[in-house]
C-alpha cells in the first residue's frame, strides 16, 4: 500500500474527521480513505432548470445584456489579448510532475 502525508490540516477539520470516524466506528485513517473514495465515486450534481430561481436568472441575463456593446477600445482583439497576457503575473512556482 502507498502512504500519503498531509500537512497543515486545520485543527477543526481534524476534530471533525475524528468525530466522524468515532461515530462510524472506524479509525481516522479509514475514515479519510472512505471519504476520499466516496468523493471520486459520485459525479457532481448540477442544478436542474426546474430548481433555478427564474428571477435571478433573468436579472443576470439583463445585466449581461446591459453590457452589450459597452466595451470600448482602440486596440484590435489580438492587441487586447496580448495586453492581458502582458499584465499577468508569473504566479508561484510549481514542481514538475
Amino acid at each position: 500500500m502507498n502512504a500519503l502525508t498531509l500537512k497543515s490540516i486545520p485543527e477543526t477539520l481534524i476534530e471533525s474527521l475524528r468525530g466522524a470516524a468515532t461515530n462510524a466506528h472506524r479509525s481516522l485513517n479509514k475514515e479519510i480513505i472512505n471519504r476520499l473514495e466516496r468523493s471520486f465515486m459520485t459525479a457532481p450534481k448540477l442544478p436542474n432548470a426546474a430548481s433555478w430561481d427564474t428571477n435571478r436568472v433573468n436579472e443576470q441575463a439583463a445585466a449581461w445584456e446591459s453590457l452589450d456593446g459597452e466595451w470600448a477600445s482602440d486596440l484590435s482583439i489580438e492587441a487586447e489579448i496580448e495586453a492581458l497576457y502582458a499584465a499577468r503575473t508569473e504566479g508561484r512556482e510549481m514542481p514538475a510532475l
